[in-house]
């Protein structure tokens, strides 16, 4: 009997042994599933934290970027109303040049018009007359009038004469105002939609409306833009039509070269 017991008594130590062994290494497993739970949680606040960092500075740029395009947008509408009025005031300097020359040459007409009865009349004196009553004292009288208005015709004609020139002067001012050859500059933005560049140059370096620039990339020629609109630092320029290089584009941060009126870009440049 005693050794019945004994046997009962190994055999429960056995078991509650084999029990124990199974329930450390449970809870070795659980330990180590809980810690691995742990480091992946930890991974995941980490990269939410960056997901939300990342998520903040993109909305810094995007309000950046919104706040670039609404003045962008406002600097473009200011350009545009001054290209508005630059073209208007050019129209009536034009219209006012026409129509001087047209008072000119009405002017020109009526004392070629007088001198030719001018002409006509000293004929008259000079041809033997029937004897009258004495017509040449009436012809002479006629011809003092007719000198007197053709001395009132040309001092008008010198009066429009000298508006004219005046005109034409200030057209010639404002269209031909020196811009120093070889002034050089940088494309800072580019409008493909409405085809116009901003430049880094502007009135305090000498530019004008009108006038026409290079643009190259390196060596290489791109095509040429025409000044609109001039503001102190920058200025906005059309770019020419046709005369972009097939295959190209124009880009911010290619260069600009003033080669001065008329010329065409050194090849040496170029």
């Amino acid at each position: 009997m005693q050794k019945v017991l004994v046997i009962v008594v190994v055999a429960l130590s056995l078991a509650a042994a084999a029990l124990g062994y199974m329930n450390r290494s449970k809870l070795l497993e659980t330990k180590a599933e809980s810690a691995r739970f742990q480091d992946e949680s930890s991974a995941n606040a980490k990269k939410a934290e960056k997901t939300a960092s990342e998520l903040k500075a993109a909305n810094e740029k995007l309000a950046i970027a919104g706040t670039e395009a609404e003045r962008t947008a406002s600097e473009l509408m200011e350009a545009r109303s001054q290209v508005s009025k630059t073209t208007s005031t050019l129209t009536d300097v034009q219209k006012q040049v026409a129509d001087k020359d047209s008072a000119l040459a009405q002017q020109k007409s009526d004392i070629e018009a007088k001198d030719a009865r001018i002409t006509e009349l000293e004929s008259k004196v000079n041809t033997p007359a029937q004897p009258t009553s004495d017509p040449t004292v009436e012809l002479k009288k006629e011809l003092e009038e007719k000198d007197i208005l053709t001395t009132g015709l040309q001092t008008k004609l010198k009066d429009q004469e000298s508006q004219l020139s005046t005109l034409r002067e200030k057209e010639a001012q404002r269209r031909s105002k020196l811009m120093r050859s070889g002034l050089e500059g940088r494309i800072l933005a580019v409008n493909s939609s409405w085809n116009f560049v901003v430049l880094s140059l502007g009135d305090r370096n000498g530019v004008v409306s009108n006038a026409e620039m290079i643009i190259k990339r390196g060596t290489q020629r791109i095509g040429k833009v025409r000044i609109t609109s001039v503001e102190p630092s920058t200025s906005i320029a059309d770019i020419v039509a046709n005369s972009i290089s097939a295959g190209l584009t124009v880009q911010p941060g290619d260069t600009v070269i003033y080669m001065g009126p008329g010329e065409e870009a050194d090849p040496k440049l170029l």
